[in-house]
């Protein structure tokens, strides 16, 4: 993928939605927004690995075990839905929670695009597999992340732990502050990368039953117009260069202004954990 950056200037983070060719016809991301949730939600449930040598290969690994949700099920008052679900990665458990998680929250589409592309920049700094037991927390904390770069309101870490009650308040902040300085702060998801991995994912063969899930969802009945426009290859998208983590999605980008505002975050973040520990 070209650099897009001109040296002479700052970079400025754009909304990737907004990001068209010229001379090629485009399709609304509101008309297109149905094809691609079924899509990226068949693209991450087909990376994600149940196989017993992953937790042997696995066991070394700090984030690994950082995102492994079984130890985090000891809250007294947890729902048995969540520990019962946590070896379920089939097509339709996988696709269920997501839809749950997309319409309690009201995160958008484009959110979980972005938290797509933020999860496989995390996979390769970070050598994670995407494992039955790790998904979901992963998928969370990207999904916070991503909402927070390109949402005028995004979601409260607090409001997210209510969805997902087997991970606190304090616990999600953990994960989010180590996603975060695993990727050094690479949050910019320039507008080229996005369309193309809308490309790719338009090419996605969706499992029926991912389809049907989606179909019968409430959130996707919510999907809104936003006159946002992408656009659509008949052509197959092009090799982006650099080693890709997941399929199609290029860890290799330039960091953003935004940088500065989320790692101001992250230390306002670390002093308020530090006040609170010397309080104790």
């Amino acid at each position: 993928m070209r650099d897009l950056h001109d040296g002479n200037e700052e970079e400025q983070a754009v909304d990737p939605r907004k990001a068209f060719r010229n001379g090629e016809p485009t399709q609304r991301f509101s008309a297109l927004q149905p094809q691609l949730l079924c899509a990226a939600i068949h693209f991450f449930h087909r990376h994600i690995r149940n196989d017993p040598d992953v937790l042997q290969r696995m066991e070394g690994n700090q984030m690994f075990r950082l995102f492994f949700e079984v130890p985090y099920h000891n809250k007294p008052d947890l729902n048995r839905i969540f520990p019962d679900s946590v070896h379920d990665c089939s097509p339709l458990h996988v696709c269920s929670f997501i839809l749950s998680i997309l319409h309690q929250g009201i995160f958008s589409v484009s959110a979980f695009i972005v938290s797509v592309i933020y999860l496989s920049r995390f996979k390769e700094s970070s050598h994670i597999t995407l494992h039955a037991c790790t998904w979901r927390p992963l998928f969370l904390t990207s999904l916070l992340l991503a909402d927070k770069m390109w949402e005028d309101k995004p979601v409260r870490n607090s409001s997210l732990a209510k969805l997902f009650p087997v991970l606190n308040n304090t616990e999600l902040n953990r994960m989010e502050s180590e996603f975060l300085g695993n990727i050094r702060f690479n949050v910019l998801v320039k507008p080229d990368l996005f369309c193309s991995f809308c490309e790719k994912l338009l090419a996605e063969q969706v499992h029926q039953e991912i389809t049907r899930c989606v179909n019968n969802s409430e959130y996707a009945a919510t999907l809104q117009s936003d006159q946002i426009e992408i656009v659509p290859s008949a052509k197959p998208p092009k090799q982006m260069p650099g080693e890709e983590n997941f399929e199609g999605v290029s860890s290799h980008e330039s960091v953003s202004g935004t940088k500065v505002k989320l790692q101001q975050q992250h230390q306002q973040q670390q002093q308020q954990q530090q006040q609170q520990q010397q309080q104790q």
